[in-house]
């Protein structure tokens, strides 16, 4: 008897090893291996699974060497290395690779336990019972096996979940000898010399696999509960059996605290918390003070696909199992269930799928930002722990990625007086293997105006693609049409998102691994985009765009930068200067512009005596109390501060006066103060989250009959992905204008733009700046269009007997700049047809405008997609771009729909796999 186990000893360890080092060393590694490492260089795969990877096949070698080494006439030792050492790390890895995802608090601790238990099993294995001159390495060794005793008892009691029905299965599947038929197909499609050697071993590899999880159970507990007494029966033997009662007790009672206590998932208390609307502040202030378990909480339910096996509802594999295989009663394979469920607890979601989209607007609502772009690091390292592919579009996760490198970059400015025309030539080359879109949210000056956009594969001036002027909503749906993995061709997408806002977007990108065919055109390898604009001079010179926001795009010192034909060093971390220098002293000058359309446009200069503040003014604040405005309690103090100081907090309506009018998100009614010396900032609670068009509401239900000669809505940059693709915003009695304290946003939502152009407003981020400009321009009569950047724009209707002798070619673009923020005025842009003409205008001059994007097409499919889309009646209406990134759910391993029909899948799947390495061999 002893001779046959000793056989079957040296078999198990022996046949299983080189079978698996014979497959590794001549067909994994150089094939997947070496990709493998090299994918990991270049940044594609995160560090940690190739970690995981090469230690999935150092760990057989490393043992086959000690094997052959230290205990090559040792069976016993020999099948101890085998199944309490090799094969619960080589189980670890396989689980690490391909079934477990993000580690969680409770997951972790099970992974560390099982890292110390095989740590201190090897350890005995190779030095057993510490002496007694090593005291501490005995306590050591005394604590680490009670927990190894304890883990051995949990490890088999779960693995025996599983070995039972494998067991049977395999038996039943054996004698059905319906794994015949794959075998012979895959034998008989074999088209390389050895694919019989290579079939043998496969099978050999999972037949020895399947007894690997079959005994494994038994054998590891046995092992594991054998090593750990006998641990402690030394230690007892040298130190006492109460010292060794009381601190193995200790240890299982830690185990066990802990893994009760991690239990207890964040995302339980974070839904309690907010599962009623707060009523009032009080109620807001205790949530706000408990802002991070909130935090912890809805992020753990969102990222729940990626850091959970399965959640526990879904969790029925078990019980599916034990009823098919093993034909049990439904309440004993439930039963069943229950109890691996307690067990995998540290591996299993409390909760449903729903919580995922349940968290997601729960955390825009008390955070009031996106939980995507709030999070994103963390929400990218979980989708990177599944080989999750992100979408090619560029979105919230890919703000301030590193992924396309900016190569060079020239601006030229050519000037004419007081105004110029800026070109802006920029070189994108793809750090990636993967398609890129490149993403830019900037700013311009009120009055400047984007005159041309084109795209290019190379620095060929007469080979690159022009843009044409399209509606906003068309131009958006092509663009969004074009922007895919598969056969990407090039498109760029300019829009005007604001009254001195755009976003610029620019696809394919050309990855970095591009193969050039002989005998074939040369493949892009980089892309090139030209952007020009016309701008009036300022005391600076001339003002290039602000960046306001970046995605995938980056620079670095030796991103070569060029200014009218001179090389230039520039801070890292900025895209553009905020001016270029003028050649001389700028000398504002009156411009007379006339358009087509029957109307004249003046620009006239404006000296600082020219602004004036309000007199006997009413102007209605709307106080946004949102919890990104907490930010900005200092700005808004100040802001009321200049109010009080310059006559619009004393009552008098003789002279200027202002009321205040508190929004609130849901749960507390908005407040009017007549009386804004009544407000203190820093006793609001700044909570949740609320959009201009519900503020604009609850100040329209306030106002009653009251008048007023300007609103003035007091925000923050607030948070754009969060608006609804409303078409309307509520009217208002006098022009809106919204002050951002802090900082300009980088794109408003189209019903807000209109609501601005239509009403006469703005936008600013300083109050004097705004009540400045609305006395001006009231004093300087109704024809004024705008009063910006030290001009001031006349409409006025063409007189053409009247000769003009000074008219600006030239200048058409920034005119018609202005012709549309006139007739928005004018004429009711909520038809197709009063849209239609203003979008003309745009067209023939060749100009971005709010209702009109600058789109290049490179195809006969994008043009004809384009006259489609400009043909529907929605052409004119744009979806809110919200950045969100549509992830895909990992597959649940733990979730069987219905159960698996009896066949020989297991040498089925087996073979199958070996045709598809056999056919990409070939």
């Amino acid at each position: 008897m002893k001779l046959f186990w000793n056989i079957s000893f040296y078999g198990i360890f022996w046949l299983w090893n080189l079978t698996f080092l014979t497959c590794v060393y001549l067909g994994i590694l150089p094939f997947v291996g070496v990709p493998l490492v090299e994918a990991t260089l270049r940044g594609d795969i995160p560090t940690e699974f190739s970690f995981t990877f090469l230690a999935l096949i150092a760990i057989p070698s490393i043992a086959s060497i000690i094997g052959g080494w230290r205990f090559a006439k040792q069976p016993l030792q020999l099948i101890r290395l085998f199944y309490g050492v090799e094969a619960p790390l080589f189980v670890l890895c396989l689980l690490r690779l391909f079934v477990i995802r993000e580690l969680t608090p409770a997951s972790s601790q099970i992974m560390l336990t099982t890292g110390v238990c095989i740590a201190a099993f090897t350890g005995e294995l190779f030095w057993g019972f510490a002496s007694r001159r090593k005291s501490s390495l005995q306590w050591v060794q005394m604590l680490s096996h009670t927990l190894m005793l304890v883990f051995g008892i949990y490890a088999g009691a779960v693995l025996l979940f599983y070995a039972l029905p494998l067991a049977v299965f395999l038996v039943q599947e054996f004698v059905k000898f319906q794994w015949v038929e794959p075998l012979w197909n895959l034998l008989y499609h074999s088209a390389f010399f050895g694919g019989l050697f290579l079939i043998f071993i496969w099978l050999v590899i999972v037949g020895f696999s399947a007894t690997l999880f079959i005994a494994m159970p038994s054998a590891l507990s046995a092992m594991y509960v054998h090593s750990g007494v006998k641990i402690l029966r030394a230690f007892a033997a040298d130190h006492g059996k109460n010292k060794t009662f009381f601190g193995a007790g200790a240890v299982v009672v830690a185990f066990a605290v802990t893994f009760l206590s991690l239990q207890q998932q964040p995302q339980v208390m974070a839904f309690s918390l907010l599962a009623k609307v707060p009523t009032n502040d009080s109620d807001r202030q205790t949530l706000l003070a408990k802002s991070e378990p909130i935090r912890t909480g809805l992020v753990n339910a969102y990222l729940s696909s990626y850091r959970y096996l399965s959640s526990r509802q879904e969790n029925n594999h078990i019980s599916a199992m034990y009823r098919h295989v093993l034909g049990l009663d439904k309440s004993v394979a439930d039963g069943l269930q229950t109890t691996y469920n307690f067990l995998m607890s540290p591996f299993l979601y409390n909760g449903t799928e729903k919580d995922i989209a349940k968290a997601e607007k729960l955390y825009a609502d008390f955070f009031d930002t996106p939980l995507q772009k709030a999070e994103k690091t963390t929400v990218s390292h979980a989708v990177q722990s599944t080989f999750n592919e992100q979408e090619v579009k560029a979105g919230l996760l890919n703000i301030n990625e590193k992924k396309v490198w900016l190569a060079s970059q020239q601006v030229t400015v050519k000037e004419h007086s007081d105004w110029a025309d800026v070109e802006l030539y920029e070189v994108y080359k793809n750090q990636t293997r993967e398609v890129q879109e490149v993403f830019y949210s900037f700013s311009l000056p009120e009055s400047a105006v984007i005159a041309g956009l084109w795209l290019g594969d190379t620095n060929k001036l007469d080979q690159r693609f022009r843009f044409v002027v399209s509606p906003r909503g068309a131009a958006q749906k092509v663009y969004n049409s074009q922007v895919r993995r598969t056969r990407p061709v090039d498109p760029a997408l300019l829009e005007q998102v604001g009254l001195r806002h755009y976003r610029l977007r620019a696809f394919p990108i050309p990855p970095n691994n591009v193969q050039q065919i002989e005998g074939q055109p040369q493949l892009p390898t980089e892309m090139h985009l030209w952007l020009t604009y016309k701008v009036m001079g300022q005391n600076k010179g001339w003002e290039m765009p602000d960046l306001g926001e970046r995605r995938n795009i980056f620079w670095t010192n030796k991103t070569k930068r060029i200014r009218n034909g001179k090389e230039i060093g520039l801070q890292e971390d900025a895209w553009l200067e905020e001016f270029i220098p003028a050649s001389g002293k700028i000398q504002p000058t009156l411009h007379e512009v006339n358009l087509d359309e029957g109307y004249k446009i003046l620009a006239k200069p404006l000296s600082n005596r020219d602004y004036i503040l309000p007199k006997n003014q009413r102007v209605a604040l709307v106080i946004d109390t949102s919890r990104s405005m907490g930010e900005h309690i200092k700005e808004l103090t100040n802001t009321l501060s200049w109010l009080r100081k310059n006559g619009f907090a004393d009552n008098d309506l003789t002279n200027n006066d202002a009321d205040l009018y508190i929004s609130f998100s849901p749960g507390i009614r908005p407040k009017r103060l007549d009386d804004i010396q009544q407000f203190q900032a820093e006793k609001i609670a700044f909570y949740g989250t609320i959009q201009p068009q519900e503020m604009l509401e609850q100040f329209n239900t306030l106002r009653g009959d009251t008048a007023y000669d300007a609103v003035l809505l007091l925000s923050d940059e607030g948070s754009y992905e969060l608006s609804k693709n409303n078409k309307n915003v509520p009217s208002t009695p006098a022009p809106l204008w919204m002050v951002h304290l802090g900082g300009l946003p980088s794109t408003y939502n189209d019903g807000i733009i209109k609501s601005l152009q239509d009403s006469g407003g703005g936008v600013a981020v300083d109050i004097a700046e705004v009540l400045q400009r609305i006395a001006t321009k009231s004093v300087l009569g109704d024809s004024v269009v705008n009063v910006v950047n030290d001009y001031a724009w006349y409409l006025q209707k063409l007189d053409p007997a009247v000769a003009t002798t000074n008219q600006q070619d030239d200048l058409l673009p920034l005119a018609a700049r202005q012709l549309i923020l006139g007739l928005s005025k004018e004429i009711k842009l909520d038809n197709l047809k009063s849209l239609d003409a203003i979008h003309a205008v745009a067209k023939k001059y060749k100009i971005v405008s709010p209702y009109s994007s600058m789109l290049v097409l490179v195809n006969d499919e994008q043009r004809r997609l384009l006259k489609e889309a400009e043909a529907e009646s929605d052409r004119f209406d744009r979806k809110v771009e919200n950045g969100k990134e549509n992830l895909s759910k990992p597959n649940n391993p733990l979730k069987v729909s219905v159960p698996e029909a009896s066949g020989g899948w297991l040498v089925g799947v087996s073979a199958i796999a070996l045709f598809i390495l056999v056919k990409r061999r070939r």
